[in-house]
């Protein structure tokens, strides 16, 4: 079973890529270049609680005016995650976007023995973009289904299925020609899908290198670092409230 679901995981991730990478983008907010891709090492700090709290994962996203996507995997010893996102912006005037867009997520986790429990999880909702002087805000509000598939013997699977709206926030911009800052809000993470009532709050720091421009092409691109911390909180509007995990992911990548 854990040789399936990777060999399946690695094929989607693999399938993924080879059709993100067949269209030219112009860039939105913060990214300098035309597309970006980015690899990154994270640490959570609850790990009888998280697992796989030392993952590694790479990410690839574009953007045009009117379409934004965005696709990403992450590995560990006993977790991997798929995740493929679109966004149409039917209304795009100049500084504001409004538009609609899909998410989804698929995990696979690894539990005692050979068994694999899997999750599930499909986004729709409405996006919106607004970008002024140095500064962005993205917005997201939705809804989302959650399927998940656990073994409740050691040949039978149970099935959970659940609904809830899904919120994001992000406030970022550049502070300096090279250095950008993010502040967020949402009621998940790209890899971590919870219940409203469980926001993780996160701020990002990134900063972007100057690469030289290559010799008979147009192409300019910038290598840039990125640190970011997030903390989530379980049944943050309830008198139990109180942090379940923060989580530190260090990037490196390039947009072009």
């Amino acid at each position: 079973m854990k040789k399936l679901s990777t060999s399946l995981f690695l094929f989607l991730s693999l399938a993924a890529s080879s059709l993100f990478a067949q269209t030219t983008w112009t860039t939105n907010g913060v990214l300098s270049g035309k597309q970006a891709v980015s690899a990154s090492f994270a640490m959570y700090s609850a790990p009888l609680i998280e697992k796989g709290q030392f993952p590694l994962s790479a990410r690839y996203r574009f953007e045009i005016p009117r379409v934004s996507a965005t696709g990403a995997f992450q590995f560990s010893e006993d977790t991997q995650d798929i995740v493929l996102n679109g966004v149409y912006f039917p209304l795009t005037i100049p500084h504001f976007r409004v538009g609609a867009g899909a998410l989804y997520h698929g995990g696979w986790f690894e539990m005692e023995g050979d068994l694999i429990s899997f999750q599930s999880d499909i986004f729709l909702g409405a996006y919106a973009t607004f970008d002024f002087w140095r500064m962005y805000l993205n917005l997201h509000i939705g809804w989302f289904e959650q399927i998940i598939t656990i073994p409740a013997l050691p040949q039978e699977y149970a099935t959970f299925a659940q609904s809830d709206m899904a919120v994001s926030l992000f406030l970022g911009g550049k502070l300096l020609d090279n250095f950008s800052a993010e502040l967020g809000v949402a009621s998940y993470e790209l890899y971590r899908y919870h219940l409203f009532f469980n926001p993780a709050f996160s701020i990002s720091l990134r900063y972007e290198f100057q690469t030289p421009r290559r010799q008979g092409t147009a192409l300019e691109g910038r290598i840039f670092a990125e640190l970011s911390t997030a903390v989530r909180y379980s049944d943050m509007f309830t008198l139990s409230g109180h942090v379940e995990y923060s989580a530190t992911t260090i990037s490196i990548g390039y947009t072009f």
